[in-house]
């Protein structure tokens, strides 16, 4: 059974039909039957007299049901078999004149056609075989297959309406004639007093138009609604025959990270700009991607060459050139070194001291960043060095100086930590603090100092005094050796807290025996 299919159905079917390649999903749904023009269902009789139809069967009148004929139904008829049979207008006037009958057939593309004419007085039966829609314009489907269409035109209804994209389409002129729920609801916010107006106003400018098949070139275009928002949408083009179809989707999200991420990087450019270290990163295919001007200053390394993005290997290449790298015995081992560096940095473990034939002492610091990047930062130590250096000779100097010392020293910090002793003391008390891993504080060293000599309340005030926080004077003291000799030993404040105490043996018995000054008054 057949159904008709409307004007005003036909037309939204076919606007169905052009939005985004439904076409091809309703070529894949829909179905022809196989083709039988013998069929009774292909077959329609008609009867004319004059130019009025007197009698039609059921598919002739289904047929004349689905069309407005706008002169006679007989005219309209001989028109359509004259451009499949040329013969025909001769061949009907001959046998309207003789009152005969004649056949006429043809092999069409669509299979098989024949007509046949009874021609009686003013009256002319026709039988037509092969052609169903000879008398209508209008399209004709199976019933199943109307149905069909209606509900996937529905879900694509549906699909386009509720989809959050904007979506228009523009005619040849460019005027459009299409848009879906979202257009509409967004044109509202933008042009409330426009929102019933047809055309609607026009939202967006179009992108690049994308042929079938091509990757689309998006276009990045701005909205301020009228409450004083300001939405930011991608808009893709697609050409579809003589029409436009566009797309526009909401990326507000997107540009607001990425000005979010822009900022971030220019805060983060201008700490780093600050820095006296070097800073550079290179992505997991060792091109440089983020450097500071520290990293120009102290490899010499022109910035616009290092805006160009060299690559790990070019910069160590161009340092090397520039001897700001430590001297190579060849140019091999140099090579297998920058190997080296750049798996050690990735594991995170690459960590060197570089003395450079200029003098200047760096430390280079390699870490691993997500995605296998790496950051490599230098550090000028070159006065860290030096006064490390110093600093270093002056200790040397200073323990040199109380190794000549003929008593034996021993300095103790405000926290009663030996911090220095020289070479007699460590022949005097049998004992290199130097040499211990243990801890050496003032009760380690007066327990030690105590059973090495007779029992002398001496040690238990040197402990009271170096531990005393207060103003204190310098004061003297005797102790007994075991073996029998005296030592003389003296208690002396310095700056910080810090304690001096100094042994000697005493050779003059007189001397010796003087009193001991009384720690109340030493200390205050």
């Amino acid at each position: 059974m057949t159904v008709l299919l409307t004007q005003p159905a036909f037309l939204i079917f076919i606007a169905g039909l052009m939005i985004g390649a439904v076409s091809c999903t309703l070529a894949k749904r829909t179905f022809r039957e196989p083709k039988d023009n013998n069929s009774p269902s292909h077959v329609q009789r008609l009867t004319f007299e004059g130019d009025t139809i007197i009698a039609a069967d059921a598919n002739a009148r289904m047929t004349l049901g689905a069309e407005a004929f706008e002169t006679g139904p007989l005219t309209v008829l001989s028109k359509r078999l004259a451009e499949i049979f040329p013969q025909f207008p001769l061949a009907f006037q001959t046998a309207k004149q003789e009152g005969a009958r004649f056949d006429l057939s043809e092999i069409t593309t669509d299979g098989p056609v024949s007509v046949m004419v009874k021609c009686s007085g003013d009256r002319a039966k026709f039988e037509i075989s092969g052609l169903p829609n000879l008398m209508a314009n209008r399209v004709m489907l199976n019933r199943a297959v109307a149905e069909a269409n209606e509900e996937e035109l529905e879900t694509l209804r549906a699909t386009v309406n509720t989809s959050p994209s904007i979506v228009w389409r523009e005619d040849r002129l460019g005027v459009i004639d299409w848009v879906n729920t979202s257009y509409l609801e967004l044109a509202e916010k933008s042009f409330p007093d426009d929102s019933t107006s047809w055309p609607p106003s026009r939202l967006f400018e179009g992108a690049a138009i994308t042929a079938p098949g091509d990757i689309p070139q998006p276009r990045r275009s701005p909205i301020t609604l009228k409450d004083g928002v300001t939405r930011w949408f991608d808009i893709a083009s697609f050409g579809h025959g003589s029409t436009t179809l566009h797309y526009a989707t909401d990326c507000s999200k997107t540009v607001r990270a990425e000005e979010a991420l822009r900022n971030f990087m220019q805060t983060l450019t201008q700490t780093f700009a600050a820095l006296p270290i070097a800073l550079a990163i290179f992505d997991r295919n060792r091109q440089l991607q983020l450097f500071n001007p520290a990293l120009s200053d102290l490899t010499t390394l022109e910035p616009e060459w290092l805006a160009a993005r060299p690559t790990l290997y070019d910069v160590i290449n161009r340092m090397r050139e520039k001897r700001m790298l430590p001297e190579r015995k060849d140019f091999k081992d140099w090579r297998q070194k920058i190997i080296q560096l750049d798996k050690s940095a990735v594991d995170g473990n690459y960590l060197e001291t570089w003395v450079l034939p200029t003098g200047q002492t760096y430390k280079v610091t390699g870490r691993p960043h997500p995605e296998g990047a790496v950051a490599f930062l230098i550090e000028d130590i070159s006065a860290e060095i030096s006064l490390t250096r110093k600093f270093r000779r002056e200790l040397e100097l200073s323990q040199s100086m109380f190794d000549s010392l003929s008593d034996a020293v021993a300095v103790f910090d405000a926290d009663g930590n030996l911090g220095f002793s020289n070479n007699a003391y460590a022949d005097l008390w049998e004992v290199d603090p130097s040499l211990v891993l243990e801890h050496v504080g003032i009760v380690e060293a007066t327990r030690h100092w105590q059973n090495r000599t007779n029992p002398t309340p001496l040690w238990g005030d040197a402990r009271e005094f170096v531990c005393h926080a207060g103003d204190r004077a310098e004061w003297q003291g005797t102790a007994e050796l075991s073996s029998g000799s005296r030592l003389a030993c003296r208690f002396i404040p310095l700056n910080g807290g810090a304690t001096m105490i100094s042994f000697s043996e005493v050779l003059d018995i007189l001397e010796s025996d003087k009193p001991v000054p009384q720690l109340e008054h030493m200390v205050g």
